[in-house]
């Protein structure tokens, strides 16, 4: 079945049945949106302050240059975050990522003027057995909040690494060497981009893609994910 097509029947799905928290699995009540009230007040907001950003900022110092990291919530190995992620992902629960990227755009500051938004890519073969990029979602909230185009077709992702989580720190960044290129390197010049992830970890895959985006000349990126470990 086409991603696209996937993506629209599970957003119709969510729509007509009533949803659960994604948390806690309660029922939701009118007025709340995904996730309840309770668990919501309970999430670890990663607020909106200059050392906040400092901390996020500096996940890339020495190693790429990055203008501003932005991240809604703290994540942390077995934390209420890390079920959200995972529902994102493997729920299939687009609704849910865009949602989210929404309350992240509130987090981002106006006067940063960014020109596109870049989702970071999935291999397709990835994409179609998920039915959907959960960065793309998220950058969707986004864009809807800040009026900021979204850009799909300036990266693609050249192979489908495997899974990161069990790897250590220098086997992440080997891992993910060079799985990026630029399409229309002239059309990003001297544009400010807002890369989109769902997490921030070691920063190894979002590393190698701002790297490749930085090559067009006068390009400057900034970061931003649904979560990051600080």
């Amino acid at each position: 079945m086409a991603t696209s097509l996937k993506f629209i029947i599970q957003s119709v799905i969510q729509a007509i049945y009533p949803e659960n928290c994604c948390i806690c699995e309660n029922d939701l009540i009118r007025g709340e949106s995904f996730i309840c009230y309770s668990c919501s007040y309970d999430l670890p907001y990663i607020k909106n302050s200059e050392s906040d950003h400092n901390r996020l900022n500096s996940l890339f110092t020495g190693r790429v240059e990055i203008e501003r990291v932005y991240a809604l919530l703290n994540y942390q190995k077995g934390n209420q975050v890390q079920t959200i992620l995972h529902t994102i992902k493997y729920k299939m629960r687009p609704r849910l990522a865009e949602h989210l990227g929404k309350l992240l755009a509130q987090q981002i500051t106006v006067e940063s003027s960014f020109d596109g938004i870049i989702p970071l890519p999935l291999h397709p073969k990835k994409e179609r057995a998920r039915g959907f990029n959960q960065s793309q979602a998220i950058a969707e909230g986004i864009s809807e909040i800040l009026n900021i185009p979204v850009w799909n077709n300036c990266v693609i992702r050249n192979t489908s690494n495997v899974s990161q989580t069990k790897f250590s720190k220098y086997d992440r960044y080997e891992n993910v060497r060079s799985i990026f290129s630029v399409k229309q390197n002239d059309s990003l010049k001297n544009k400010h981009i807002l890369l989109i992830d769902d997490v921030l970890t070691t920063g190894a895959t979002i590393e190698s893609c701002a790297g490749e985006l930085l090559k067009s000349e006068g390009c400057k990126v900034s970061i931003a994910t649904l979560a990051a470990r600080i």
